[in-house]
């Protein structure tokens, strides 16, 4: 259960190499509880329906959220940097509740956590007990997907596919990338088109 917490102190360092993106929502609970322990009894009080394990998972991502919060002030990163710098991964049992966290306190979109595996159904019951809306339709079976590999990451059609010699707007993050003639997505350079992207391949506005 304290897995990722355990993770806080020593990649707290990593929050100063994370570029900067805003965050459309606020965590759960105020900054001014600065203990796990005050965030985790918060968190019970808050969604009673939540079991130990999952009150106490929704407690560290808390931590985390909070403390990107403030580090940076009114802005943070984006739900999947957030994961990021924290080595936290979408693809295990606890996925679905990481990934209703996001949904519910840091504006992640559904189809995109469902676009990385997550179960829809559990995600949406776990959603639930956070007090969010379930609502949004599932991610639909022709939407592009991110892939990566050892050179790094494109955008897959269903049909196999890849953008190439294009701009791609992620649904998941609002933000913009640029996807080379080879179909990788450029970083830390020009685009054909005269704008610049960051090393994380983000257009820089």
């Amino acid at each position: 259960m304290k897995k990722i917490f355990k993770k806080i102190t020593a990649l707290a360092a990593a929050l100063m190499i994370v570029p900067v993106m805003t965050v459309s929502a606020a965590p759960p609970v105020a900054n001014a509880l600065t203990t796990y322990s005050d965030i985790y009894e918060e968190i019970r009080n808050m969604f009673p329906d939540l079991t130990g394990d999952e009150a106490g998972l929704i407690a560290e991502l808390t931590y985390i959220h909070s403390d990107f919060e403030m580090s940076y002030g009114v802005s943070a990163v984006s739900f999947d940097k957030m994961l990021e710098a924290y080595g936290i991964p979408l693809n295990d049992s606890n996925s679905p509740m990481i990934a209703a966290y996001g949904v519910v306190f840091v504006g992640a979109s559904r189809d995109w956590c469902i676009d990385r595996g997550v179960d829809p159904a559990k995600m949406d019951a776990a959603i639930a007990k956070l007090g969010g809306s379930a609502s949004a339709p599932a991610a639909s079976a022709s939407a592009p997907t991110w892939k990566q590999d050892g050179i790094g990451w494109w955008i897959e059609n269903p049909d196999g596919s890849y953008l190439t010699n294009q701009w791609y707007l992620s649904p998941g993050s609002g933000l913009w990338y640029y996807m080379g003639t080879d179909g990788y997505m450029l970083t830390n350079t020009t685009t054909p088109d005269g704008y610049s992207v960051d090393a994380d391949g983000v257009w820089v506005q």
